[in-house]
């Protein structure tokens, strides 16, 4: 099995931070975006690479705009290229 991408990892950890701020569970997050919460324990840990209607459907949970989710991701994205 091949590791997760630079990009899944980052964004696993975009939607982890993203939820944990808002104070919700997997299963919450899972529940609201009307996914398992296997589904979003496995995008938080990089092991799955979500559709643009799962993406969608996780801003939406999350409370935030499409872009919004992708601008924390780039900031996330930045971060990990300037740690060591």
């Amino acid at each position: 099995m091949r590791p997760p991408s630079r990009q899944l990892e980052v964004f696993g950890r975009t939607v982890r931070r993203a939820r944990r701020e808002r104070e919700l569970s997997q299963e919450a997050l899972a529940r609201s975006a009307g996914l398992a919460a296997k589904h979003v324990s496995e995008i938080e840990r990089a092991n799955r690479d979500p559709r643009l209607t799962t993406l969608l459907k996780l801003a939406d949970a999350l409370d935030l705009r499409a872009g919004e989710l992708f601008a924390l991701y780039d900031e996330q994205l930045e971060a990990a290229a300037d740690a060591p």
